[in-house]
């Protein structure tokens, strides 16, 4: 019933497809989905890392700048996002009121956010989260890679392990010792960067697609 008032509201806003993130381990939501009409488009990797486990020393590359989003660059950190995921499945363009509010939670800055520059043009970002949760395996403050992205025109040149160093050093520098994140299986480049940082996969998830139109 729910998903019929969600798929009711959602064609009250234009919408013509209906995504839902599922545990690959919960079978009987699973065969619920599949019997309402919703198949699985893609695998995603739920990985972790212990930052005692931390392979990539902060090692910052002289030929491109570091710095932490301020209030006021929201339009800044949009441009750079949609140019980055503009042909990433799944991605919907974000604008900089939907940047801000988000910046406006509770909990959440825009310190949390790490550009990379080349020059005055921003080649990358990673927005990273502090949680404000415990992980109970190994008693630590918890943090999240948000998400991280390079512009097409930089990709190939170390930006993504330059970006994700500060992020990760950003969130170590404030107490957290276990940062999580998700990343679509079909992403290899940002896999193996994951990989070489010493991030492990502990679940996988699955996400359902259904038209509504």
């Amino acid at each position: 019933r729910l998903l019929e008032l969600a798929a009711h509201r959602a064609r009250e806003l234009g919408a013509t497809v209906m995504h839902l993130n599922l545990s690959e381990a919960n079978t009987a939501d699973r065969d619920a989905l599949s019997r309402l009409g919703f198949s699985v488009v893609r695998r995603f990797f739920e990985m972790s890392l212990k930052m005692t486990d931390f392979k990539l020393p902060y090692a910052p590359d002289n030929a491109f700048a570091l710095r932490h989003l301020q209030r006021g660059e929201e339009e800044t950190l949009a441009d750079v996002q949609n140019r980055c995921f503009a042909d990433t499945w799944g991605f919907n363009p974000n604008t900089a009121a939907e940047i801000a509010y988000t910046l406006s939670l509770s909990g959440a800055s825009a310190a949390d956010v790490v550009l990379i520059y080349d020059g005055e043009r921003p080649a990358g970002y990673c927005w990273t989260k502090i949680n404000g949760e415990t992980s109970t395996e190994v008693g630590v403050k918890k943090g999240r890679i948000l998400m991280l992205g390079v512009d097409p025109d930089y990709r190939g040149r170390d930006i993504g392990r330059l970006v994700l160093e500060a992020g990760l050093s950003y969130l170590k520098d404030r107490g957290v010792g276990v940062v999580e994140l998700t990343v679509d299986s079909e992403n290899q480049a940002a896999c193996s960067l994951y990989q070489a940082a010493g991030f492990k996969v502990q679940a996988r998830s699955l996400c359902y697609e259904k038209q509504i139109d």
